[in-house]
């Protein structure tokens, strides 16, 4: 089975098993936790948070896009 990711924009929302696990990524029927990625980091391996549940997560990203969004000019 393949780890469920989502991408929103530059970061990318990784399911995991959690602190408890060693956070390794797995399915989303298997996830215990969500970690944000920042995929415009060097290797995909900066983490932007960690441990949060998939709305947590999602709106964690939605955020972090809408002030980017807001400081540019239209």
């Amino acid at each position: 089975m393949r780890p469920f990711k989502v991408l929103v924009g530059g970061f990318a929302i990784v399911a995991t098993n959690g602190a408890e696990g060693g956070r390794q990524p797995v399915g989303k029927s298997d996830a215990v936790a969500f970690d944000v990625i920042d995929r415009k980091a060097a290797g995909n391996t900066k983490y932007a948070s960690r441990d949060q549940t998939f709305t947590d997560a999602w709106d964690f990203c939605t955020r972090r896009l809408a002030i980017v969004a807001a400081s540019r000019p239209h």
